[in-house]
């Protein structure tokens, strides 16, 4: 199969199956919410670790002198030094070894996101070339072979490391020479050249790893191999196949043009987030769908005639906004327990806020608070606010456990605000779309809940893949179904709340 064919195939499958595609790639993105679980677990304890041991409200009254004027900065510009011994107060053993745990344990649940994800991609894509069910597929791609992408992911990390181990020597020792001369000697500009020319290399020599790697989890999955014959065998693919090689290379450098022009137009217009849903339902679909058939040798089977793209976005969103209903009166148990876990986050929040003294007044320009361009701050709360929505419900898939503490934490965020700001200021300014955005989070939230218990079911051997496939469907269609509510209350916090508040508040 030539290049373009197999692009061709990959935009066909994101086009023809998205049912299919979709809530797989939507899964991917949400299982990097179990990575995140860790930095917010471990940043949460830490603050509470500093309140119990009296550290944090001493920080804070620092906070406040810095605030008010009453302390200047240090001479030469740094902070003040009552305000550097607050900052050292709060470095204890007990927050940097949380700090670090945290760290740590997101870094592996990282990889292990990315593995997982990239298998049920590459699995359900394949699948879909062969004329199987795509989302069943994905399931089935995890549990056959996740070992042997966290294989590859491991080995990509090493060939990567060995190739960034020279640079870093070199970089250490013209930092040594240096400090030990005491000034930039003739020696140390050409130490300095010759790191920039070395970090040049360098960079070169990773994307060339990059690109040897680039086919190892189509190998995988295709041929049915472990992780180092199918480094092996896509290390060999540019001797054997150049101009699919060459070809991949052409569309990955396109993918990444496409990806900065969204994002450079994303954040003239105010709409930065635009870059994520792109990468997130957009470029990967596409990108691996390439792959997958140029490796494979395979186009997509045809499909019968569907309707025009109007009548299938109505029959997306209006079957996605019964889906919702449906969700919320067969679940009731989920959506009481994805509300208690954001209420639970609120009130923790305000009443902690509200123990700080801390009165944040609300004045001059209400409106300037939701952007100065209030079509890029639709598109962009629509858009975000969906993704964490996505966030919630695909990384729930762990057990229910990353909903909940997303869910706490937004939860959280919502209270201490609350706690900070006068009351009737706050309701001006969140309840008009609030009253929209935060019950649909709440679903979001549920269905991630729901999600997990079909996870911890099929680790049980409960549920088979044809099950946990039928699930991701119905989280999907659940998702959907959120899009038209984030939008409306998008649309009102955009355009309405900033107009409200200056009613209510008189700014």
């Amino acid at each position: 199969m030539n290049p373009s064919t197999a692009l061709r195939t990959g935009a066909r499958l994101l086009r023809d199956r998205p049912a299919s595609v979709l809530p797989v790639y939507l899964l991917a993105s949400g299982l990097y919410g179990i990575a995140r679980t860790p930095l917010v677990v471990a940043g949460v304890a830490a603050v509470w670790l500093l309140a119990a041991g009296g550290r944090l409200e001493p920080f804070l009254d620092r906070l406040r002198t810095v605030g008010d004027g009453s302390v200047a900065p240090g001479t030469d510009g740094s902070l003040p030094p009552e305000l550097g011994n607050a900052v050292a107060g709060i470095l204890t053993p007990g927050v940097l070894l949380l700090v670090a745990a945290g760290v740590l344990s997101a870094a592996v649940l990282a990889v292990l996101a990315a593995a997982v994800g990239n298998a049920a991609a590459v699995g359900g894509l394949f699948g879909l070339l062969r004329g199987d069910d795509g989302v069943r597929a994905a399931v089935a791609g995890v549990r056959r072979h996740w070992r042997a992408f966290v294989g590859v992911r491991l080995l990509l990390l090493a060939a990567v490391l060995a190739v960034l181990t020279p640079l870093f020597g070199l970089v250490a020792a013209v930092i040594g020479a240096t400090a030990s001369a005491g000034e930039l000697t003739a020696a140390g500009v050409l130490g300095v050249l010759a790191a920039v020319l070395g970090g040049l290399v360098t960079l070169l020599v990773v994307l060339l790893v990059l690109v040897l790697f680039a086919f190892a989890d189509q190998a995988v999955v295709i041929d049915d191999v472990g992780a180092v014959a199918a480094v092996k065998r896509s290390v060999r693919l540019p001797l054997r196949r150049p101009k699919a090689v060459l070809g991949y290379v052409a569309v990955a450098i396109g993918a990444v043009i496409l990806s900065g022009v969204v994002g450079s137009l994303g954040a003239t217009a105010g709409a930065p987030r635009a870059t994520a849903l792109v990468g997130t339902v957009l470029v990967p679909p596409v990108v691996d769908g390439f792959k997958t058939a140029l490796y494979a040798g395979t186009e997509l089977p045809a499909a019968p005639s569907s309707p025009s793209l109007g009548t299938r976005l109505r029959t997306a969103f209006g079957g996605g906004l019964r889906a919702v209903g449906a969700f919320v009166r067969d679940h009731p148990i989920a959506n009481l327990a994805s509300l208690a876990c954001f209420a639970a986050g609120g009130a923790a929040g305000w009443v902690a806020a509200g123990s700080t003294g801390v009165n944040l007044p609300v004045g001059g320009d209400v409106g300037g608070i939701f952007g100065a361009l209030p079509l890029g701050t639709f598109l962009n709360l629509a858009i975000n606010n969906w993704l964490v929505a996505v966030d919630l419900a695909y990384s729930g898939i762990a057990a229910g456990v990353p909903a909940v503490v997303t869910l706490a934490f937004n939860g959280l965020i919502v209270g201490a605000v609350g706690g900070v700001v006068d009351p009737v200021a706050f309701l001006a300014l969140v309840a008009p779309h609030g009253v929209i955005e935060i019950p649909a989070l709440v679903i979001g939230g549920a269905a991630g809940l729901s999600l997990g218990g079909v996870g911890v079911g099929a680790l049980r051997g409960r549920y088979d893949d044809g099950d946990v496939a039928a699930a991701i469907r119905r989280t999907y269609r659940v998702l959907l179904g959120l899009v038209p509510l984030f939008v409306v209350a998008a649309a009102i916090e955009a355009f309405l709340t900033p107009a409200i508040a200056r009613v209510v508040l008189g700014g």
